[in-house]
């Protein structure tokens, strides 16, 4: 067993002391690996940075020889050594889903940033003991007793998040018999009602598809901050939801806390137990390539959302908003003309999840949803309305992670061309691994149940007149998007240019303020790293989006379709 005692002594200052002990089953040499990424987020996070004044000792208390021969792992000679205690500081000071935090209000951590396993000996025991006032509660989905906690191999402990704390609010809700756990940090006020309502019914839902649940019980622990937030990070046992301002939780961000719950349950079965076969098993020292990203959050994000609606927590305007929302990133960015969505996942671990080099790729998220919503319709229709992408999905779940093995993106292809025929396997071959215009494809398939695409002007004033997208850095307004061959492109405006003046007026109020006085023209002061430039503008429609809307003459077939769909 590995033992780890967990303390600190100054909270204000966000460091977290971390011992390690245990036997060295007479190795001479050991070696303690620290991960480079975290399953979840599919780049390399470094967490080693954070680690400070690790050191070595044996059963004496007398220092051993170690030396760190990579970025995250460290070689200890332990010859003569029965029992090796390793001790270290982190550095707990960043408040997201998948980080750690420590202050004088909590301790919240990831063990995938902070703690070790030992080579060769992933699977061993690890027991966790927490020097926590006595005051504190703890919410974890590990094995508890008392101020310990108890995880049966390093995997189980990577993705098991840990939050100490007194102002913990917590309650449950059962669903077939299993128990899920609410955890709230932070000062908010829970209808507890309402919450638990809307939770059993998207819950209940997805259970339903799938036929089962991949674990005996499940926690969502909240981080709500007083400042406006958002964030989820998926585990097998659990999920931690970062959102704010705490104010509005229940009322204007309701529906992004359901939307990120619903994503996030999902992912318990779409990518922790069915699970792309270059993550099984996960290696935490470098990156795990893979480029079923579409898979894993395009299927997730579009069946998150169709599951608030199919259980009755989301009505039709609700639901739809989200389908727009993912139509509206996938128009605005021109990388959906230069790299498919397959290769931009892949590409996540070569720069992350930033907006990175302007029109290089594309997201894995709204992208891989609208694919999704195409092969899903395309499924129904192929199958007469008996089959759906609910079907492909339970197909993975029975036939590869309850056989604990993971898939191939062929075999996933293939199981969704199986359902759903030639079409979808043109949809993979133009818009998954192509990087062919999604909507000609798209008007087809939202024809199968009734909807269209209408146009509709960009709301966004300086990307409607003008083709670019700004914003505002340290009270300097920078453009970030140029839209190709856009009246701003034409006049030479780039990234990263900064707009200085408007009309010859220094900008007080916001942009879009300002342009909602434009009527044909405008005149901009462009300040560029070598140089500053006026140029005069003439409004355009740029950045043109789309929108999903129901036909208004919908034939009774498509009806019944549509049905099937939402059901």
């Amino acid at each position: 067993m590995i033992n780890y005692k967990i303390s600190y002594s100054h909270p204000h200052r966000h460091y977290v002391d971390f011992e390690l002990t245990t036997n060295t089953n007479g190795e001479e040499n050991m070696y303690f690996q620290l991960p480079a990424w975290r399953p979840g987020r599919y780049e390399l996070a470094n967490f080693a940075q954070n680690i400070q004044k690790w050191g070595a000792f044996d059963e004496n208390n007398n220092p051993i020889s170690f030396q760190k021969v990579k970025k995250d792992l460290w070689e200890v000679n332990t010859q003569g050594v029965k029992k090796v205690t390793i001790i270290y500081s982190f550095y707990a000071n960043e408040l997201d889903a998948g980080r750690c935090y420590l202050d004088e209000t909590q301790l919240y951590l990831n063990p995938v940033n902070c703690m070790f396993y030992i080579q060769e000996r992933i699977n061993e025991e690890y027991e966790i003991e927490l020097e926590i006032p006595n005051d504190y509660i703890i919410a974890s989905s590990l094995e508890k007793k008392g101020k310990k906690l108890y995880a049966k191999g390093y995997d189980l402990l990577a993705e098991s998040p840990i939050i100490c704390s007194n102002t913990l609010q917590h309650e449950s809700y059962q669903v077939n018999n299993i128990n899920f756990h609410l955890w709230f940090q932070g000062k908010c006020e829970i209808d507890w009602k309402k919450l638990k309502k809307d939770f059993i019914a998207f819950t209940k839902s997805q259970i339903n598809k799938f036929g089962g649940f991949p674990v005996e019980q499940y926690h969502f622990l909240f981080q709500i901050t007083p400042y406006r937030s958002y964030h989820g990070v998926e585990h097998t046992k659990n999920t931690v939801l970062l959102l704010g301002p705490s104010k509005e939780i229940m009322t204007s961000r309701y529906e992004d806390l359901l939307g990120v719950c619903s994503h996030e349950l999902y992912h318990t079965w779409n990518i922790k137990a069915i699970r792309p076969v270059e993550m099984y098993p996960y290696d935490y020292t470098k990156e795990n390539y893979f480029r079923t990203g579409f898979v894993a959050e395009g299927v997730t994000t579009y069946m998150g959302d169709l599951m608030l609606y199919n259980s009755g927590v989301f009505n039709w305007n609700e639901f739809i908003k989200t389908q727009n929302q993912n139509l509206e990133r996938h128009l605005m960015n021109y990388g959906r003309f230069n790299l498919s969505v397959a290769n931009s996942g892949f590409d996540n671990w070569l720069d992350g999840y930033k907006l990175g080099a302007p029109n290089r790729k594309v997201s894995i998220y709204p992208d891989g949803a609208l694919c999704m919503l195409m092969i899903d319709l395309e499924i129904i229709k192929n199958t007469n309305g008996k089959e759906s992408l609910h079907s492909v999905m339970k197909d993975l779940y029975n036939n590869f992670a309850e056989k604990n093995k993971g898939y191939s993106e062929d075999e996933f292809r293939n199981i969704c061309v199986k359902f759903g025929g030639l079409k979808v396997a043109q949809i993979f071959e133009d818009h998954i691994y192509g990087t062919e215009d999604y909507i000609p494809t798209l008007k087809n398939s939202l024809d199968i149940i009734g909807l269209e695409l209408k146009e509709k002007k960009n709301p966004n004033l300086s990307a409607q007149y003008f083709g670019f997208v700004a914003i505002k850095d340290n009270g300097r307004v920078i453009i970030k998007k140029v839209e190709p061959n856009s009246v701003a492109d034409k006049n030479g405006i780039g990234p990263e240019d900064q707009v200085i003046k408007i009309n010859g007026k220094e900008i007080k109020d916001s942009l879009s303020a300002i342009l909602k006085e434009t009527e044909k023209e405008v005149q901009l002061t462009i300040k560029k790293k070598f140089l500053e430039k006026t140029i005069t503008l003439t409004c355009g429609n740029h950045y043109q989006l789309l929108e999903f809307v129901k036909q208004e003459k919908a034939s009774d077939h498509q009806l019944i379709f549509r049905k099937v769909w939402e059901s």
